[in-house]
C-alpha cells in the first residue's frame, strides 16, 4: 500500500485527544493502516474502518481488605540491595504508542526477514506526507528469561538496530528517532514473564 493514502491534515496529529496510556499491541504482521492509527491517531481515506471491539466486562467489586497493622519503616540501607531502578524515560502525556513483535535471530540484533517487512510499513507511515515533522522513540523490551543486566543491554541494542534499519534502508532522518531499552522491566504479559509478547519493540510518537 502506498504511503500516499495518508493524505490528510497531519498538523492535528501531535495533539490527538487522550489516547490510552498503554501501547497499542499490533502483533507481528500489522498493516500500514493499523500502524497509522496506532502511531498517528488516524488512517487515510484508503483504509477500511477500524474494527469495532466489544467493551471489556467490568469486574465485580469486592470489599477492601482490612487495614494491615503498621510495620516499622525499613532501615535506610535496606533499599541498596533491591533491584536496579528502571531507566527514566520522559514521554509526553497522552503520547501515541504502538508495540510490534519484531523477530531477531537468537541472542542477536539481526532483524529477521519477516520483521523487516513490518518495519518497511512502519517507515511508510513515518515518511507519509506531513508526518516528517514528527519525532519518535524506539523502545526495546525483552522477556524475563536470563540476567537482568544482559536483558537491559540487549533491549538497547535491538532498539538501535531498528533505528539503523529505518535510517539506512528508508532514509529517515536519524535526528527524528530516539532509542531506549527497558529490558524486562515492563512486560506486556506480566503473568507470563517468558511469553513471546514481552519480546517486543514499542514506538512512541513524541510529537514535534
Amino acid at each position: 500500500m502506498k504511503a500516499r493514502i495518508f493524505g490528510i491534515a497531519w498538523s492535528v496529529l501531535a495533539v490527538a485527544a487522550a489516547p490510552p496510556a498503554a501501547a497499542t499491541m499490533l502483533g507481528s504482521n500489522p498493516s500500514e493502516c493499523d500502524i497509522a492509527r496506532a502511531l498517528l491517531g488516524v488512517a487515510g481515506p484508503g483504509c477500511p474502518p477500524a474494527a469495532a471491539h466489544a467493551p471489556a466486562p467490568v469486574p465485580a467489586l469486592t470489599p477492601p481488605p482490612p487495614p494491615a497493622r503498621a510495620m516499622p519503616a525499613p532501615a535506610a540501607t535496606a533499599t541498596a540491595t533491591g533491584p536496579a531502578a528502571a531507566p527514566s524515560i520522559a514521554t509526553p502525556p497522552g503520547a501515541l504508542k504502538a508495540g510490534f513483535l519484531i523477530n531477531f535471530d537468537f541472542a542477536s540484533v539481526r532483524i529477521r526477514p519477516e520483521s523487516r517487512a513490518v518495519l518497511d510499513r512502519v517507515a511508510a507511515v513515518l515518511t507519509a506526507p506531513g508526518a516528517g515533522e514528527l519525532r519518535f522513540r524506539i523502545v526495546g523490551h525483552t522477556d524475563g528469561v536470563g540476567n537482568d543486566g544482559a536483558n537491559q543491554a540487549l533491549s538497547e541494542r535491538r532498539a538501535r538496530a531498528v533505528k539503523e534499519y529505518l535510517v539506512r534502508r528508508h532514509g529517515i532522518n536519524a535526528a527524528r528517532l530516539d532509542v531506549a531499552g527497558m529490558g524486562e522491566r515492563e512486560p506486556a504479559d506480566p503473568a507470563h514473564p517468558a511469553a513471546a509478547a514481552n519480546r517486543r519493540v514499542e514506538i512512541v510518537n513524541l510529537g514535534r
